[in-house]
C-alpha cells in the first residue's frame, strides 16, 4: 500500500498464476508525461496471470478507516482466496497524512491496523512468515513514526510504544466504501477465483 501503484513490481508479475500481486493506492489521475496514472481496477495481468494483479485504488483522503475497510473486503478474501505460501508486504509511508505527494491522510493507528491485519494472514497462510520491504514516503519525521507503528502492529504489539502525534486527524470512510463496491462488482464479472467475495 502506497500512494502510487508499484509499477515495476506489478509488471513483472503481469503474466504469472503463480504470484498474486495486490496494490492499495491513491486514485490520483497522471502526474504528467512521464507518470501516467496507472493500477487501475480493470488492469488486472495477462494470459496465465489474468486476474492475479489486483489494482485497489482509492479515493484522495481515503483515510485509516478507508483503508481497514478496503483490507477487510478486498484483500483479505483474495489471499484466503489465492493462499499464498509465502507473504511479501511491500509498505509505503507516501500515503501518510503528512505526505507532501500523498493524500490518503493515514496514520500511525491505520498503519498498525494494517500491520496487524498482514500479520494474520502471514499466520494463517505463510506460517507465519512475512518479507517486510520498505518503499517511498517524502516527510522524513512521519514517515519513521507510520513505519514504526507498520512493524508495531505485524510484530503483533498489544499497545504502541510511540504515541502519534497526528492522533486527532478525522477520518471518512464513505468514498473508499463506495469505491470497494465499484471494485468488487468489477472483480466478479472478470476474476474467476474471486467471484463470490
Amino acid at each position: 500500500y502506497r500512494c502510487a501503484l508499484w509499477n515495476g513490481t506489478a509488471e513483472g508479475f503481469y503474466h504469472t498464476d503463480s504470484v498474486l500481486t495486490i496494490s492499495l493506492h491513491m486514485k490520483h489521475g497522471s502526474w504528467g508525461p512521464s507518470h501516467p496514472q496507472s493500477g487501475l481496477v480493470d488492469e488486472t495481468g495477462k494470459g496465465r496471470g489474468l486476474g492475479y494483479n489486483l489494482n485497489i485504488p482509492l479515493p484522495n483522503g481515503s483515510g485509516d478507516a478507508g483503508y481497514e475497510y478496503a483490507m477487510n473486503e478486498l484483500v483479505v478474501p483474495a489471499i484466503e482466496k489465492f493462499r499464498p505460501e509465502l507473504m511479501v508486504f511491500v509498505v509505503g509511508q507516501d500515503s501518510s497524512a503528512f505526505d507532501p505527494n500523498g493524500r490518503q491522510c493515514l496514520t500511525m493507528d491505520g498503519y498498525r491496523k494494517i500491520g496487524q491485519i498482514m500479520r494474520g494472514m502471514a499466520d494463517q497462510h505463510s506460517n507465519g512468515q512475512i518479507l517486510i520491504v520498505q518503499e517511498g514516503g517524502y516527510h522524513i519525521t512521519y514517515s519513521a513514526y507510520c513505519l514504526h507503528a507498520t512493524l508495531e502492529g505485524v510484530l503483533n504489539l498489544q499497545a504502541p510504544l510511540l504515541d502519534d502525534p497526528l492522533g486527532f486527524y478525522p477520518d471518512d470512510e464513505k468514498y473508499t466504501m463506495q469505491a470497494v463496491d465499484i471494485i468488487k462488482k468489477c472483480w466478479k464479472e472478470s476474476i474467476p477465483f474471486l467471484k463470490d467475495i
